[in-house]
């Protein structure tokens, strides 16, 4: 596969729907709109991303991302809280493409969208390429993490708030 074809994937709707919905299977709830605004920014920045595929079922927001990780690409030990430093500023570059995704979903009959997102057909990671699988796999574990918190204890530790 080129860098081409692997663009073309990366930022296809349809792709980029099957990530939202690895999330709202890991979720295991219905989920609040707002919450899967943030699905996109954080998956597909690669750092958070590749924190998230050392995720567990147990995993929580404070074991992946505070921890002090060495970052070869940065030459030096950062709190992997930085890994997440990029959602601000990536979250309006998904908003469209986020919307685009759940109009994808309801279509196939995935989810149903109503005051929450309620997901009506699980998706299995495990069950995908593995050169993609990552994407798959960290999503779903957003999911676990994001299931067990409030989305204003993610913001703030992110220290950002946004308006859904």
């Amino acid at each position: 596969m080129n860098i081409q074809h692997i663009e073309t994937l990366m930022y296809n709707p349809f792709f980029l729907s099957k990530i939202i919905q690895s999330f709202l299977t890991g979720y295991k709830k219905e989920a609040d709109l707002k919450t899967i605004f943030y699905v996109l920014p954080i998956i597909m920045y690669k750092d958070s991303r590749d924190r998230l595929n050392t995720a567990r079922i147990d995993s929580t927001l404070y074991s992946i991302f505070l921890r002090e990780v060495e970052f070869t690409d940065y030459n030096s030990k950062l709190n992997s809280k930085f890994t997440l430093s990029q959602v601000a500023e990536l979250f309006e570059e998904y908003i469209d493409t986020t919307k685009k995704c759940l109009l994808i979903l309801g279509s196939q009959k995935s989810i149903q969208i109503k005051e929450k997102i309620v997901l009506l057909e699980q998706f299995d990671y495990k069950k995908t390429p593995p050169s993609i699988r990552e994407y798959f796999k960290s999503s779903h574990y957003l999911g676990v993490i994001f299931g067990n918190i409030e989305i204003l204890e993610l913001e703030n530790f992110l220290e950002i708030h946004i308006e859904a």
